[in-house]
C-alpha cells in the first residue's frame, strides 16, 4: 500500500503574554542596580521566553527563577523556555571557542597519507579539551570536529544555535546528516531544513534531514543504502536482572513489516490474556524464532495463508484457550495452568494478509522518470530505488494533492461505503497523529472528532487522526483543541500556551539553489568513529 510521508506536522508555538507593565526591568546594557528594584512587588516576572539569549538575559533569568514556587504555571513554562535558549547560547559560544582553540593547535602534518580530508588540529588537542571538560579523548575529538564543521561549513546553523532557536541535539543531528556530503551539498541541506528546525521535535527534524539529504544527493543516498544493507546483522547483548536483548539491523521495510506482523499476532491472542502488548510481542518472537510456533506459506492445499502450527516436542508450555479459539502463548515460567495435552489454537493475526507498510512516492518516481525521495510512514525518507523495490509487490492507491498547499484532495477508493472511505481519507491526509510532537502512524491511531459529536459533524474537516494518548489528553481538564480554516489544528495547554500542527505536506521538496560556498579554512578533521548502536 502506498501512502507515505514527506514532512511531519510542524509545531508553531505562541508564548502567552504575561501582561507585564514593564518587560525590561533594567537596561539591556548591564545588570540592574539592586537599589532600583521596585518595592512591594509580588511574584517575580520571568524574562520573555523568546528574547535574544545573552549573558545579561541569563542574569535576569537567574534572578527571576530563584524561587520557582512564586511563579505561575505559565511563568514556569516561559522560564523553562528561557533556560533552554540560554543553555543553547552558552553551548554555541563554547563551540566558537573550541574552534578557535583548534585553530591554535595545528597539526604537524595537515595532509596525512591515505586521507581525503584535511586534518587541521594537533592529535593532542582533544586531550587538552578532554582534561579541561572531563571528557574522554573520543568525546572531546567529536566536539572539536563538530565545532569546526559549524564554523567552516554550517555557519547559519551555528548562528541559529547561538540565538537560541535550536539546541545541541538538533545541531548534532544536522552535522551528522551532512558529514558525508560536500560543502555545497551540506549547505543545500542546511538551507532546506534550518528555517523549520526550531518548530520541529528532534525526531521530526531527523526525518526532514533524511529527506533533504536524499533530495540533494539521490545517487549517493542509493549507494549508501546498498552499503548499509550489506551490514545487516543480529546481535545479542546482556542486560540486568537475568535479561538479555536481541537486536537486529535490517532494511527499514523489513523491520517495519516484522514489527507489524508481531503486533497483529499479539492482538490476535485475545483481550483475556493478562500480558501487555510488549510482553506478547516478546513471547511470540521467541516462539517463532525457536520453532515452537510456525506459520506455513500458502499452498493450494491449505485453506488459509495464515494457518499456524504449534510444535509440542519442545519445552513444556502453558496454554489457555478463550471462548473464540484464541489462546495465550507463554512459557512454563508464566503463572498459568500446566499443559494438559488439550488441543491448543495458536494466535491468528487480527487482520490476515501481509503486514501493512505505507510508502508515499510521486508517480514520476514510481515510473522511473526521477529519483525524488520517498517516505516509509513511521520511519522517514527512503531512497527511490528502495521505494520502487517495495512497489513491485504492493497495492497502489491514487492520492491527489493540492500543488499549492500540499494537502490531500482525493483518496482513491471505490469499494468501501462512505464512512470507511472517510476514515481512509482522513488517515491518508494526516499520515501521522495530529499532535504537534507525535509521529505515530495515522493508520495505527484513532479518528477523533475535533468538535465532539453530536455538536460537531462527522466530516473530514472535523476529524483528525489522534493516537490514544493524545486523544485522552485532548479531553483532559484545561486542554483545548481548535480547528483552523486552513486545516491546521491548534492545541492549547492548561497554561494557555498554544501550539499549531499542520496537515501533511505531500509536495516534493522544493528545489532551491544552494548558497554560495563560504570562504574559510579547510573542512574539519575526520569524524570520530561511532560504535554500533546499543541493542
Amino acid at each position: 500500500m502506498f501512502e507515505d510521508a514527506g514532512v511531519p506536522p510542524l509545531v508553531e508555538e505562541h508564548a502567552v503574554s504575561n501582561n507585564r507593565e514593564d518587560d525590561q526591568r533594567w537596561s539591556p546594557t548591564g545588570p540592574p542596580d539592586a537599589l532600583d528594584e521596585p518595592s512591594g512587588w509580588g511574584a517575580p516576572e520571568p524574562a520573555p521566553a523568546h528574547e535574544q539569549p545573552s549573558g545579561w538575559a541569563a542574569f535576569e533569568l537567574d534572578a527571576d527563577t530563584t524561587d520557582p514556587s512564586r511563579l505561575s504555571d505559565a511563568q514556569l513554562i516561559d522560564a523553562m523556555i528561557g533556560c533552554e535558549r540560554t543553555a543553547a547560547w552558552a553551548e554555541a559560544r563554547q563551540a566558537r571557542l573550541m574552534a578557535e582553540f583548534a585553530k591554535r593547535r595545528p597539526s604537524d602534518d595537515p595532509t596525512p597519507a591515505g586521507s581525503d580530508r584535511l586534518s587541521v588540529t594537533s592529535p593532542f588537542a582533544p586531550d587538552e579539551v578532554g582534561l579541561a571538560l572531563q571528557l574522554s579523548r573520543g568525546s572531546a575529538n567529536a566536539r572539536i570536529a563538530r565545532s569546526l564543521e559549524l564554523v567552516h561549513r554550517l555557519p547559519e546553523t551555528l548562528q541559529a544555535w547561538e540565538s537560541g532557536q535550536i539546541d545541541e541535539r538538533r545541531v548534532t543531528s544536522i552535522c551528522d546528516a551532512v558529514r558525508h556530503l560536500s560543502a555545497e551539498k551540506a549547505q543545500a541541506v542546511q538551507q532546506r531544513v534550518l528555517a523549520r528546525a526550531s518548530k520541529q521535535t528532534p525526531a521530526q527534524l531527523r526525518a526532514a534531514l533524511n529527506r533533504a539529504v536524499l533530495s540533494v544527493d539521490p545517487d549517493g543516498g542509493a549507494e549508501r543504502h546498498r552499503r548499509a544493507r550489506c551490514d545487516r546483522r543480529v546481535a545479542v547483548g546482556d542486560e540486568k536482572d537475568g535479561m538479555a536483548s536481541l537486536w537486529a539491523l535490517l532494511s527499514a521495510p523489513d523491520a517495519r513489516s516484522a514489527y507489524q506482523w508481531l503486533s497483529r499476532l499479539a492482538r490476535g491472542i485475545g483481550a483475556d490474556d493478562p500480558r501487555g502488548m510488549n510482553a506478547r510481542r516478546a513471547d511470540l518472537l521467541v516462539d517463532l524464532l525457536t520453532g515452537k510456533l510456525t506459520y506455513a506459506a500458502a499452498t493450494p492445499e491449505t485453506s488459509s495463508s495464515d494457518e499456524p502450527t504449534r510444535h509440542r516436542d519442545h519445552v513444556e508450555q502453558t496454554e489457555a484457550a478463550d471462548g473464540e479459539g484464541n489462546g495465550s502463548v507463554s512459557t512454563a515460567s508464566d503463572d498459568y495452568g500446566a499443559n494438559d495435552g488439550a488441543d491448543f489454537v495458536p494466535p491468528r493475526p487480527v487482520s490476515p494478509g501481509k503486514p501493512l507498510v505505507q510508502v508515499i512516492m510521486p508517480l514520476s518516481t514510481l515510473m522511473g522518470a526521477d529519483d525524488q525521495p520517498c517516505e516509509l510512514v513511521g520511519h522517514g525518507a527512503i531512497p527511490a530505488d528502495l521505494a520502487r523495490e517495495i512497489a513491485i509487490d504492493a497495492v497502489l492507491k491514487r492520492l491527489v494533492y493540492d500543488p499549492l498547499s500540499g494537502a490531500l484532495l482525493d483518496h482513491g477508493r471505490t469499494t468501501y461505503r462512505p464512512p470507511a472511505a472517510l476514515a481512509d481519507f482522513v488517515r491518508a491526509r494526516d499520515v501521522y497523529c495530529r499532535s504537534p510532537i507525535c509521529r505515530r502512524r495515522a493508520i495505527d491511531a484513532e479518528l477523533d472528532h475535533i468538535v465532539p459529536h453530536p455538536k460537531g459533524p462527522t466530516s473530514a474537516d472535523n476529524m483528525a487522526a489522534c493516537c490514544a494518548h493524545d486523544h485522552r489528553m485532548k479531553h483532559a481538564p484545561g486542554w483545548q483543541v481548535r480547528a483552523h480554516d486552513d486545516g491546521g489544528i491548534e492545541w492549547i495547554t492548561p497554561t494557555g500556551h498554544s501550539y499549531l500542527s499542520h496537515r501533511y505536506d505531500y509536495r516534493p521538496d522544493q528545489q532551491t539553489s544552494p548558497p554560495p560556498p563560504t570562504t574559510g579554512e579547510p573542512p574539519p578533521p575526520q569524524e570520530a568513529h561511532h560504535p554500533d548502536p546499543p541493542p
